[in-house]
């Protein structure tokens, strides 16, 4: 996750910051931009509800990295149509930061969901400081810069798909998933409020008074 937010982040800020390459007017260019985020916000919402939260996230981070692909080989006297990839990029890079924040806030435990979350942000505040300076390469080519950023975000789409889907599931509490479940039996034979707790442990049973209220 924190590689899908890395990604996420090199590719938002390489196609805002690169504003001024697109061949058309600057002004116009941010407008269009910045109005793009709008419906990406708000269509993320259904989109995680329609495809889930996997599908949504590795399919827009794979989808803002193949416009970006697509960037590197069209001619700069096309500024039209530079522009018009480079917003969708920038609609589906939006989008895919918005679910982000939901998908992360799922994939991890209660317990350590703010440390998770926290650590996810401090890596795309990385990449952020990282995306200006790709720029950089251009001055050996003009299609370094956007190649670097749309084949990392591929293979970052590409290892979203390998987290699990949280769309309908219980989120989790702790870390101790794989520990086993104790049972609490109620001992009949006994005026105070104590029980058996039976719990198998490697194939054994090992049987332990407890207190019922637990």
């Amino acid at each position: 996750m924190s590689c899908a937010w890395f990604v996420n982040s090199l590719v938002y800020y390489g196609l805002s910051l690169n504003v001024t390459n697109f061949g058309l007017d600057i002004y116009l260019t941010q407008l269009a931009f910045g109005a793009v985020e709008i419906p990406g916000r708000f269509g993320c919402i259904f989109m995680l509800q329609w495809f889930g939260r996997k599908k949504s996230q590795g399919g827009l981070l794979l989808l803002s990295g193949l416009v970006c692909l697509i960037l590197t080989v069209i001619p700069e006297d096309q500024p039209v149509v530079i522009t018009v990839l480079a917003t969708i990029g920038k609609f589906t890079a939006s989008a895919s930061f918005s679910s982000a924040y939901v998908y992360t806030a799922e994939l991890f435990p209660t317990v350590i969901r703010q440390s998770g979350v926290g650590l996810c942000s401090m890596v795309a505040r990385v990449a952020g400081i990282i995306a200006p300076l790709i720029r950089l390469l251009e001055q050996y080519h003009r299609a370094i810069p956007m190649a670097i950023y749309g084949g990392a975000t591929m293979v970052g789409g590409l290892l979203c798909f390998l987290l699990p889907e949280t769309r309908g599931v219980e989120l989790a509490d702790s870390t101790e998933g794989g520990q086993p479940t104790a049972v609490v039996h109620e001992n009949t034979s006994s005026s105070s409020e104590k029980g058996h707790v039976k719990a198998k442990d490697g194939g054994h049973v090992n049987e332990n008074t407890k207190n019922t209220y637990f």
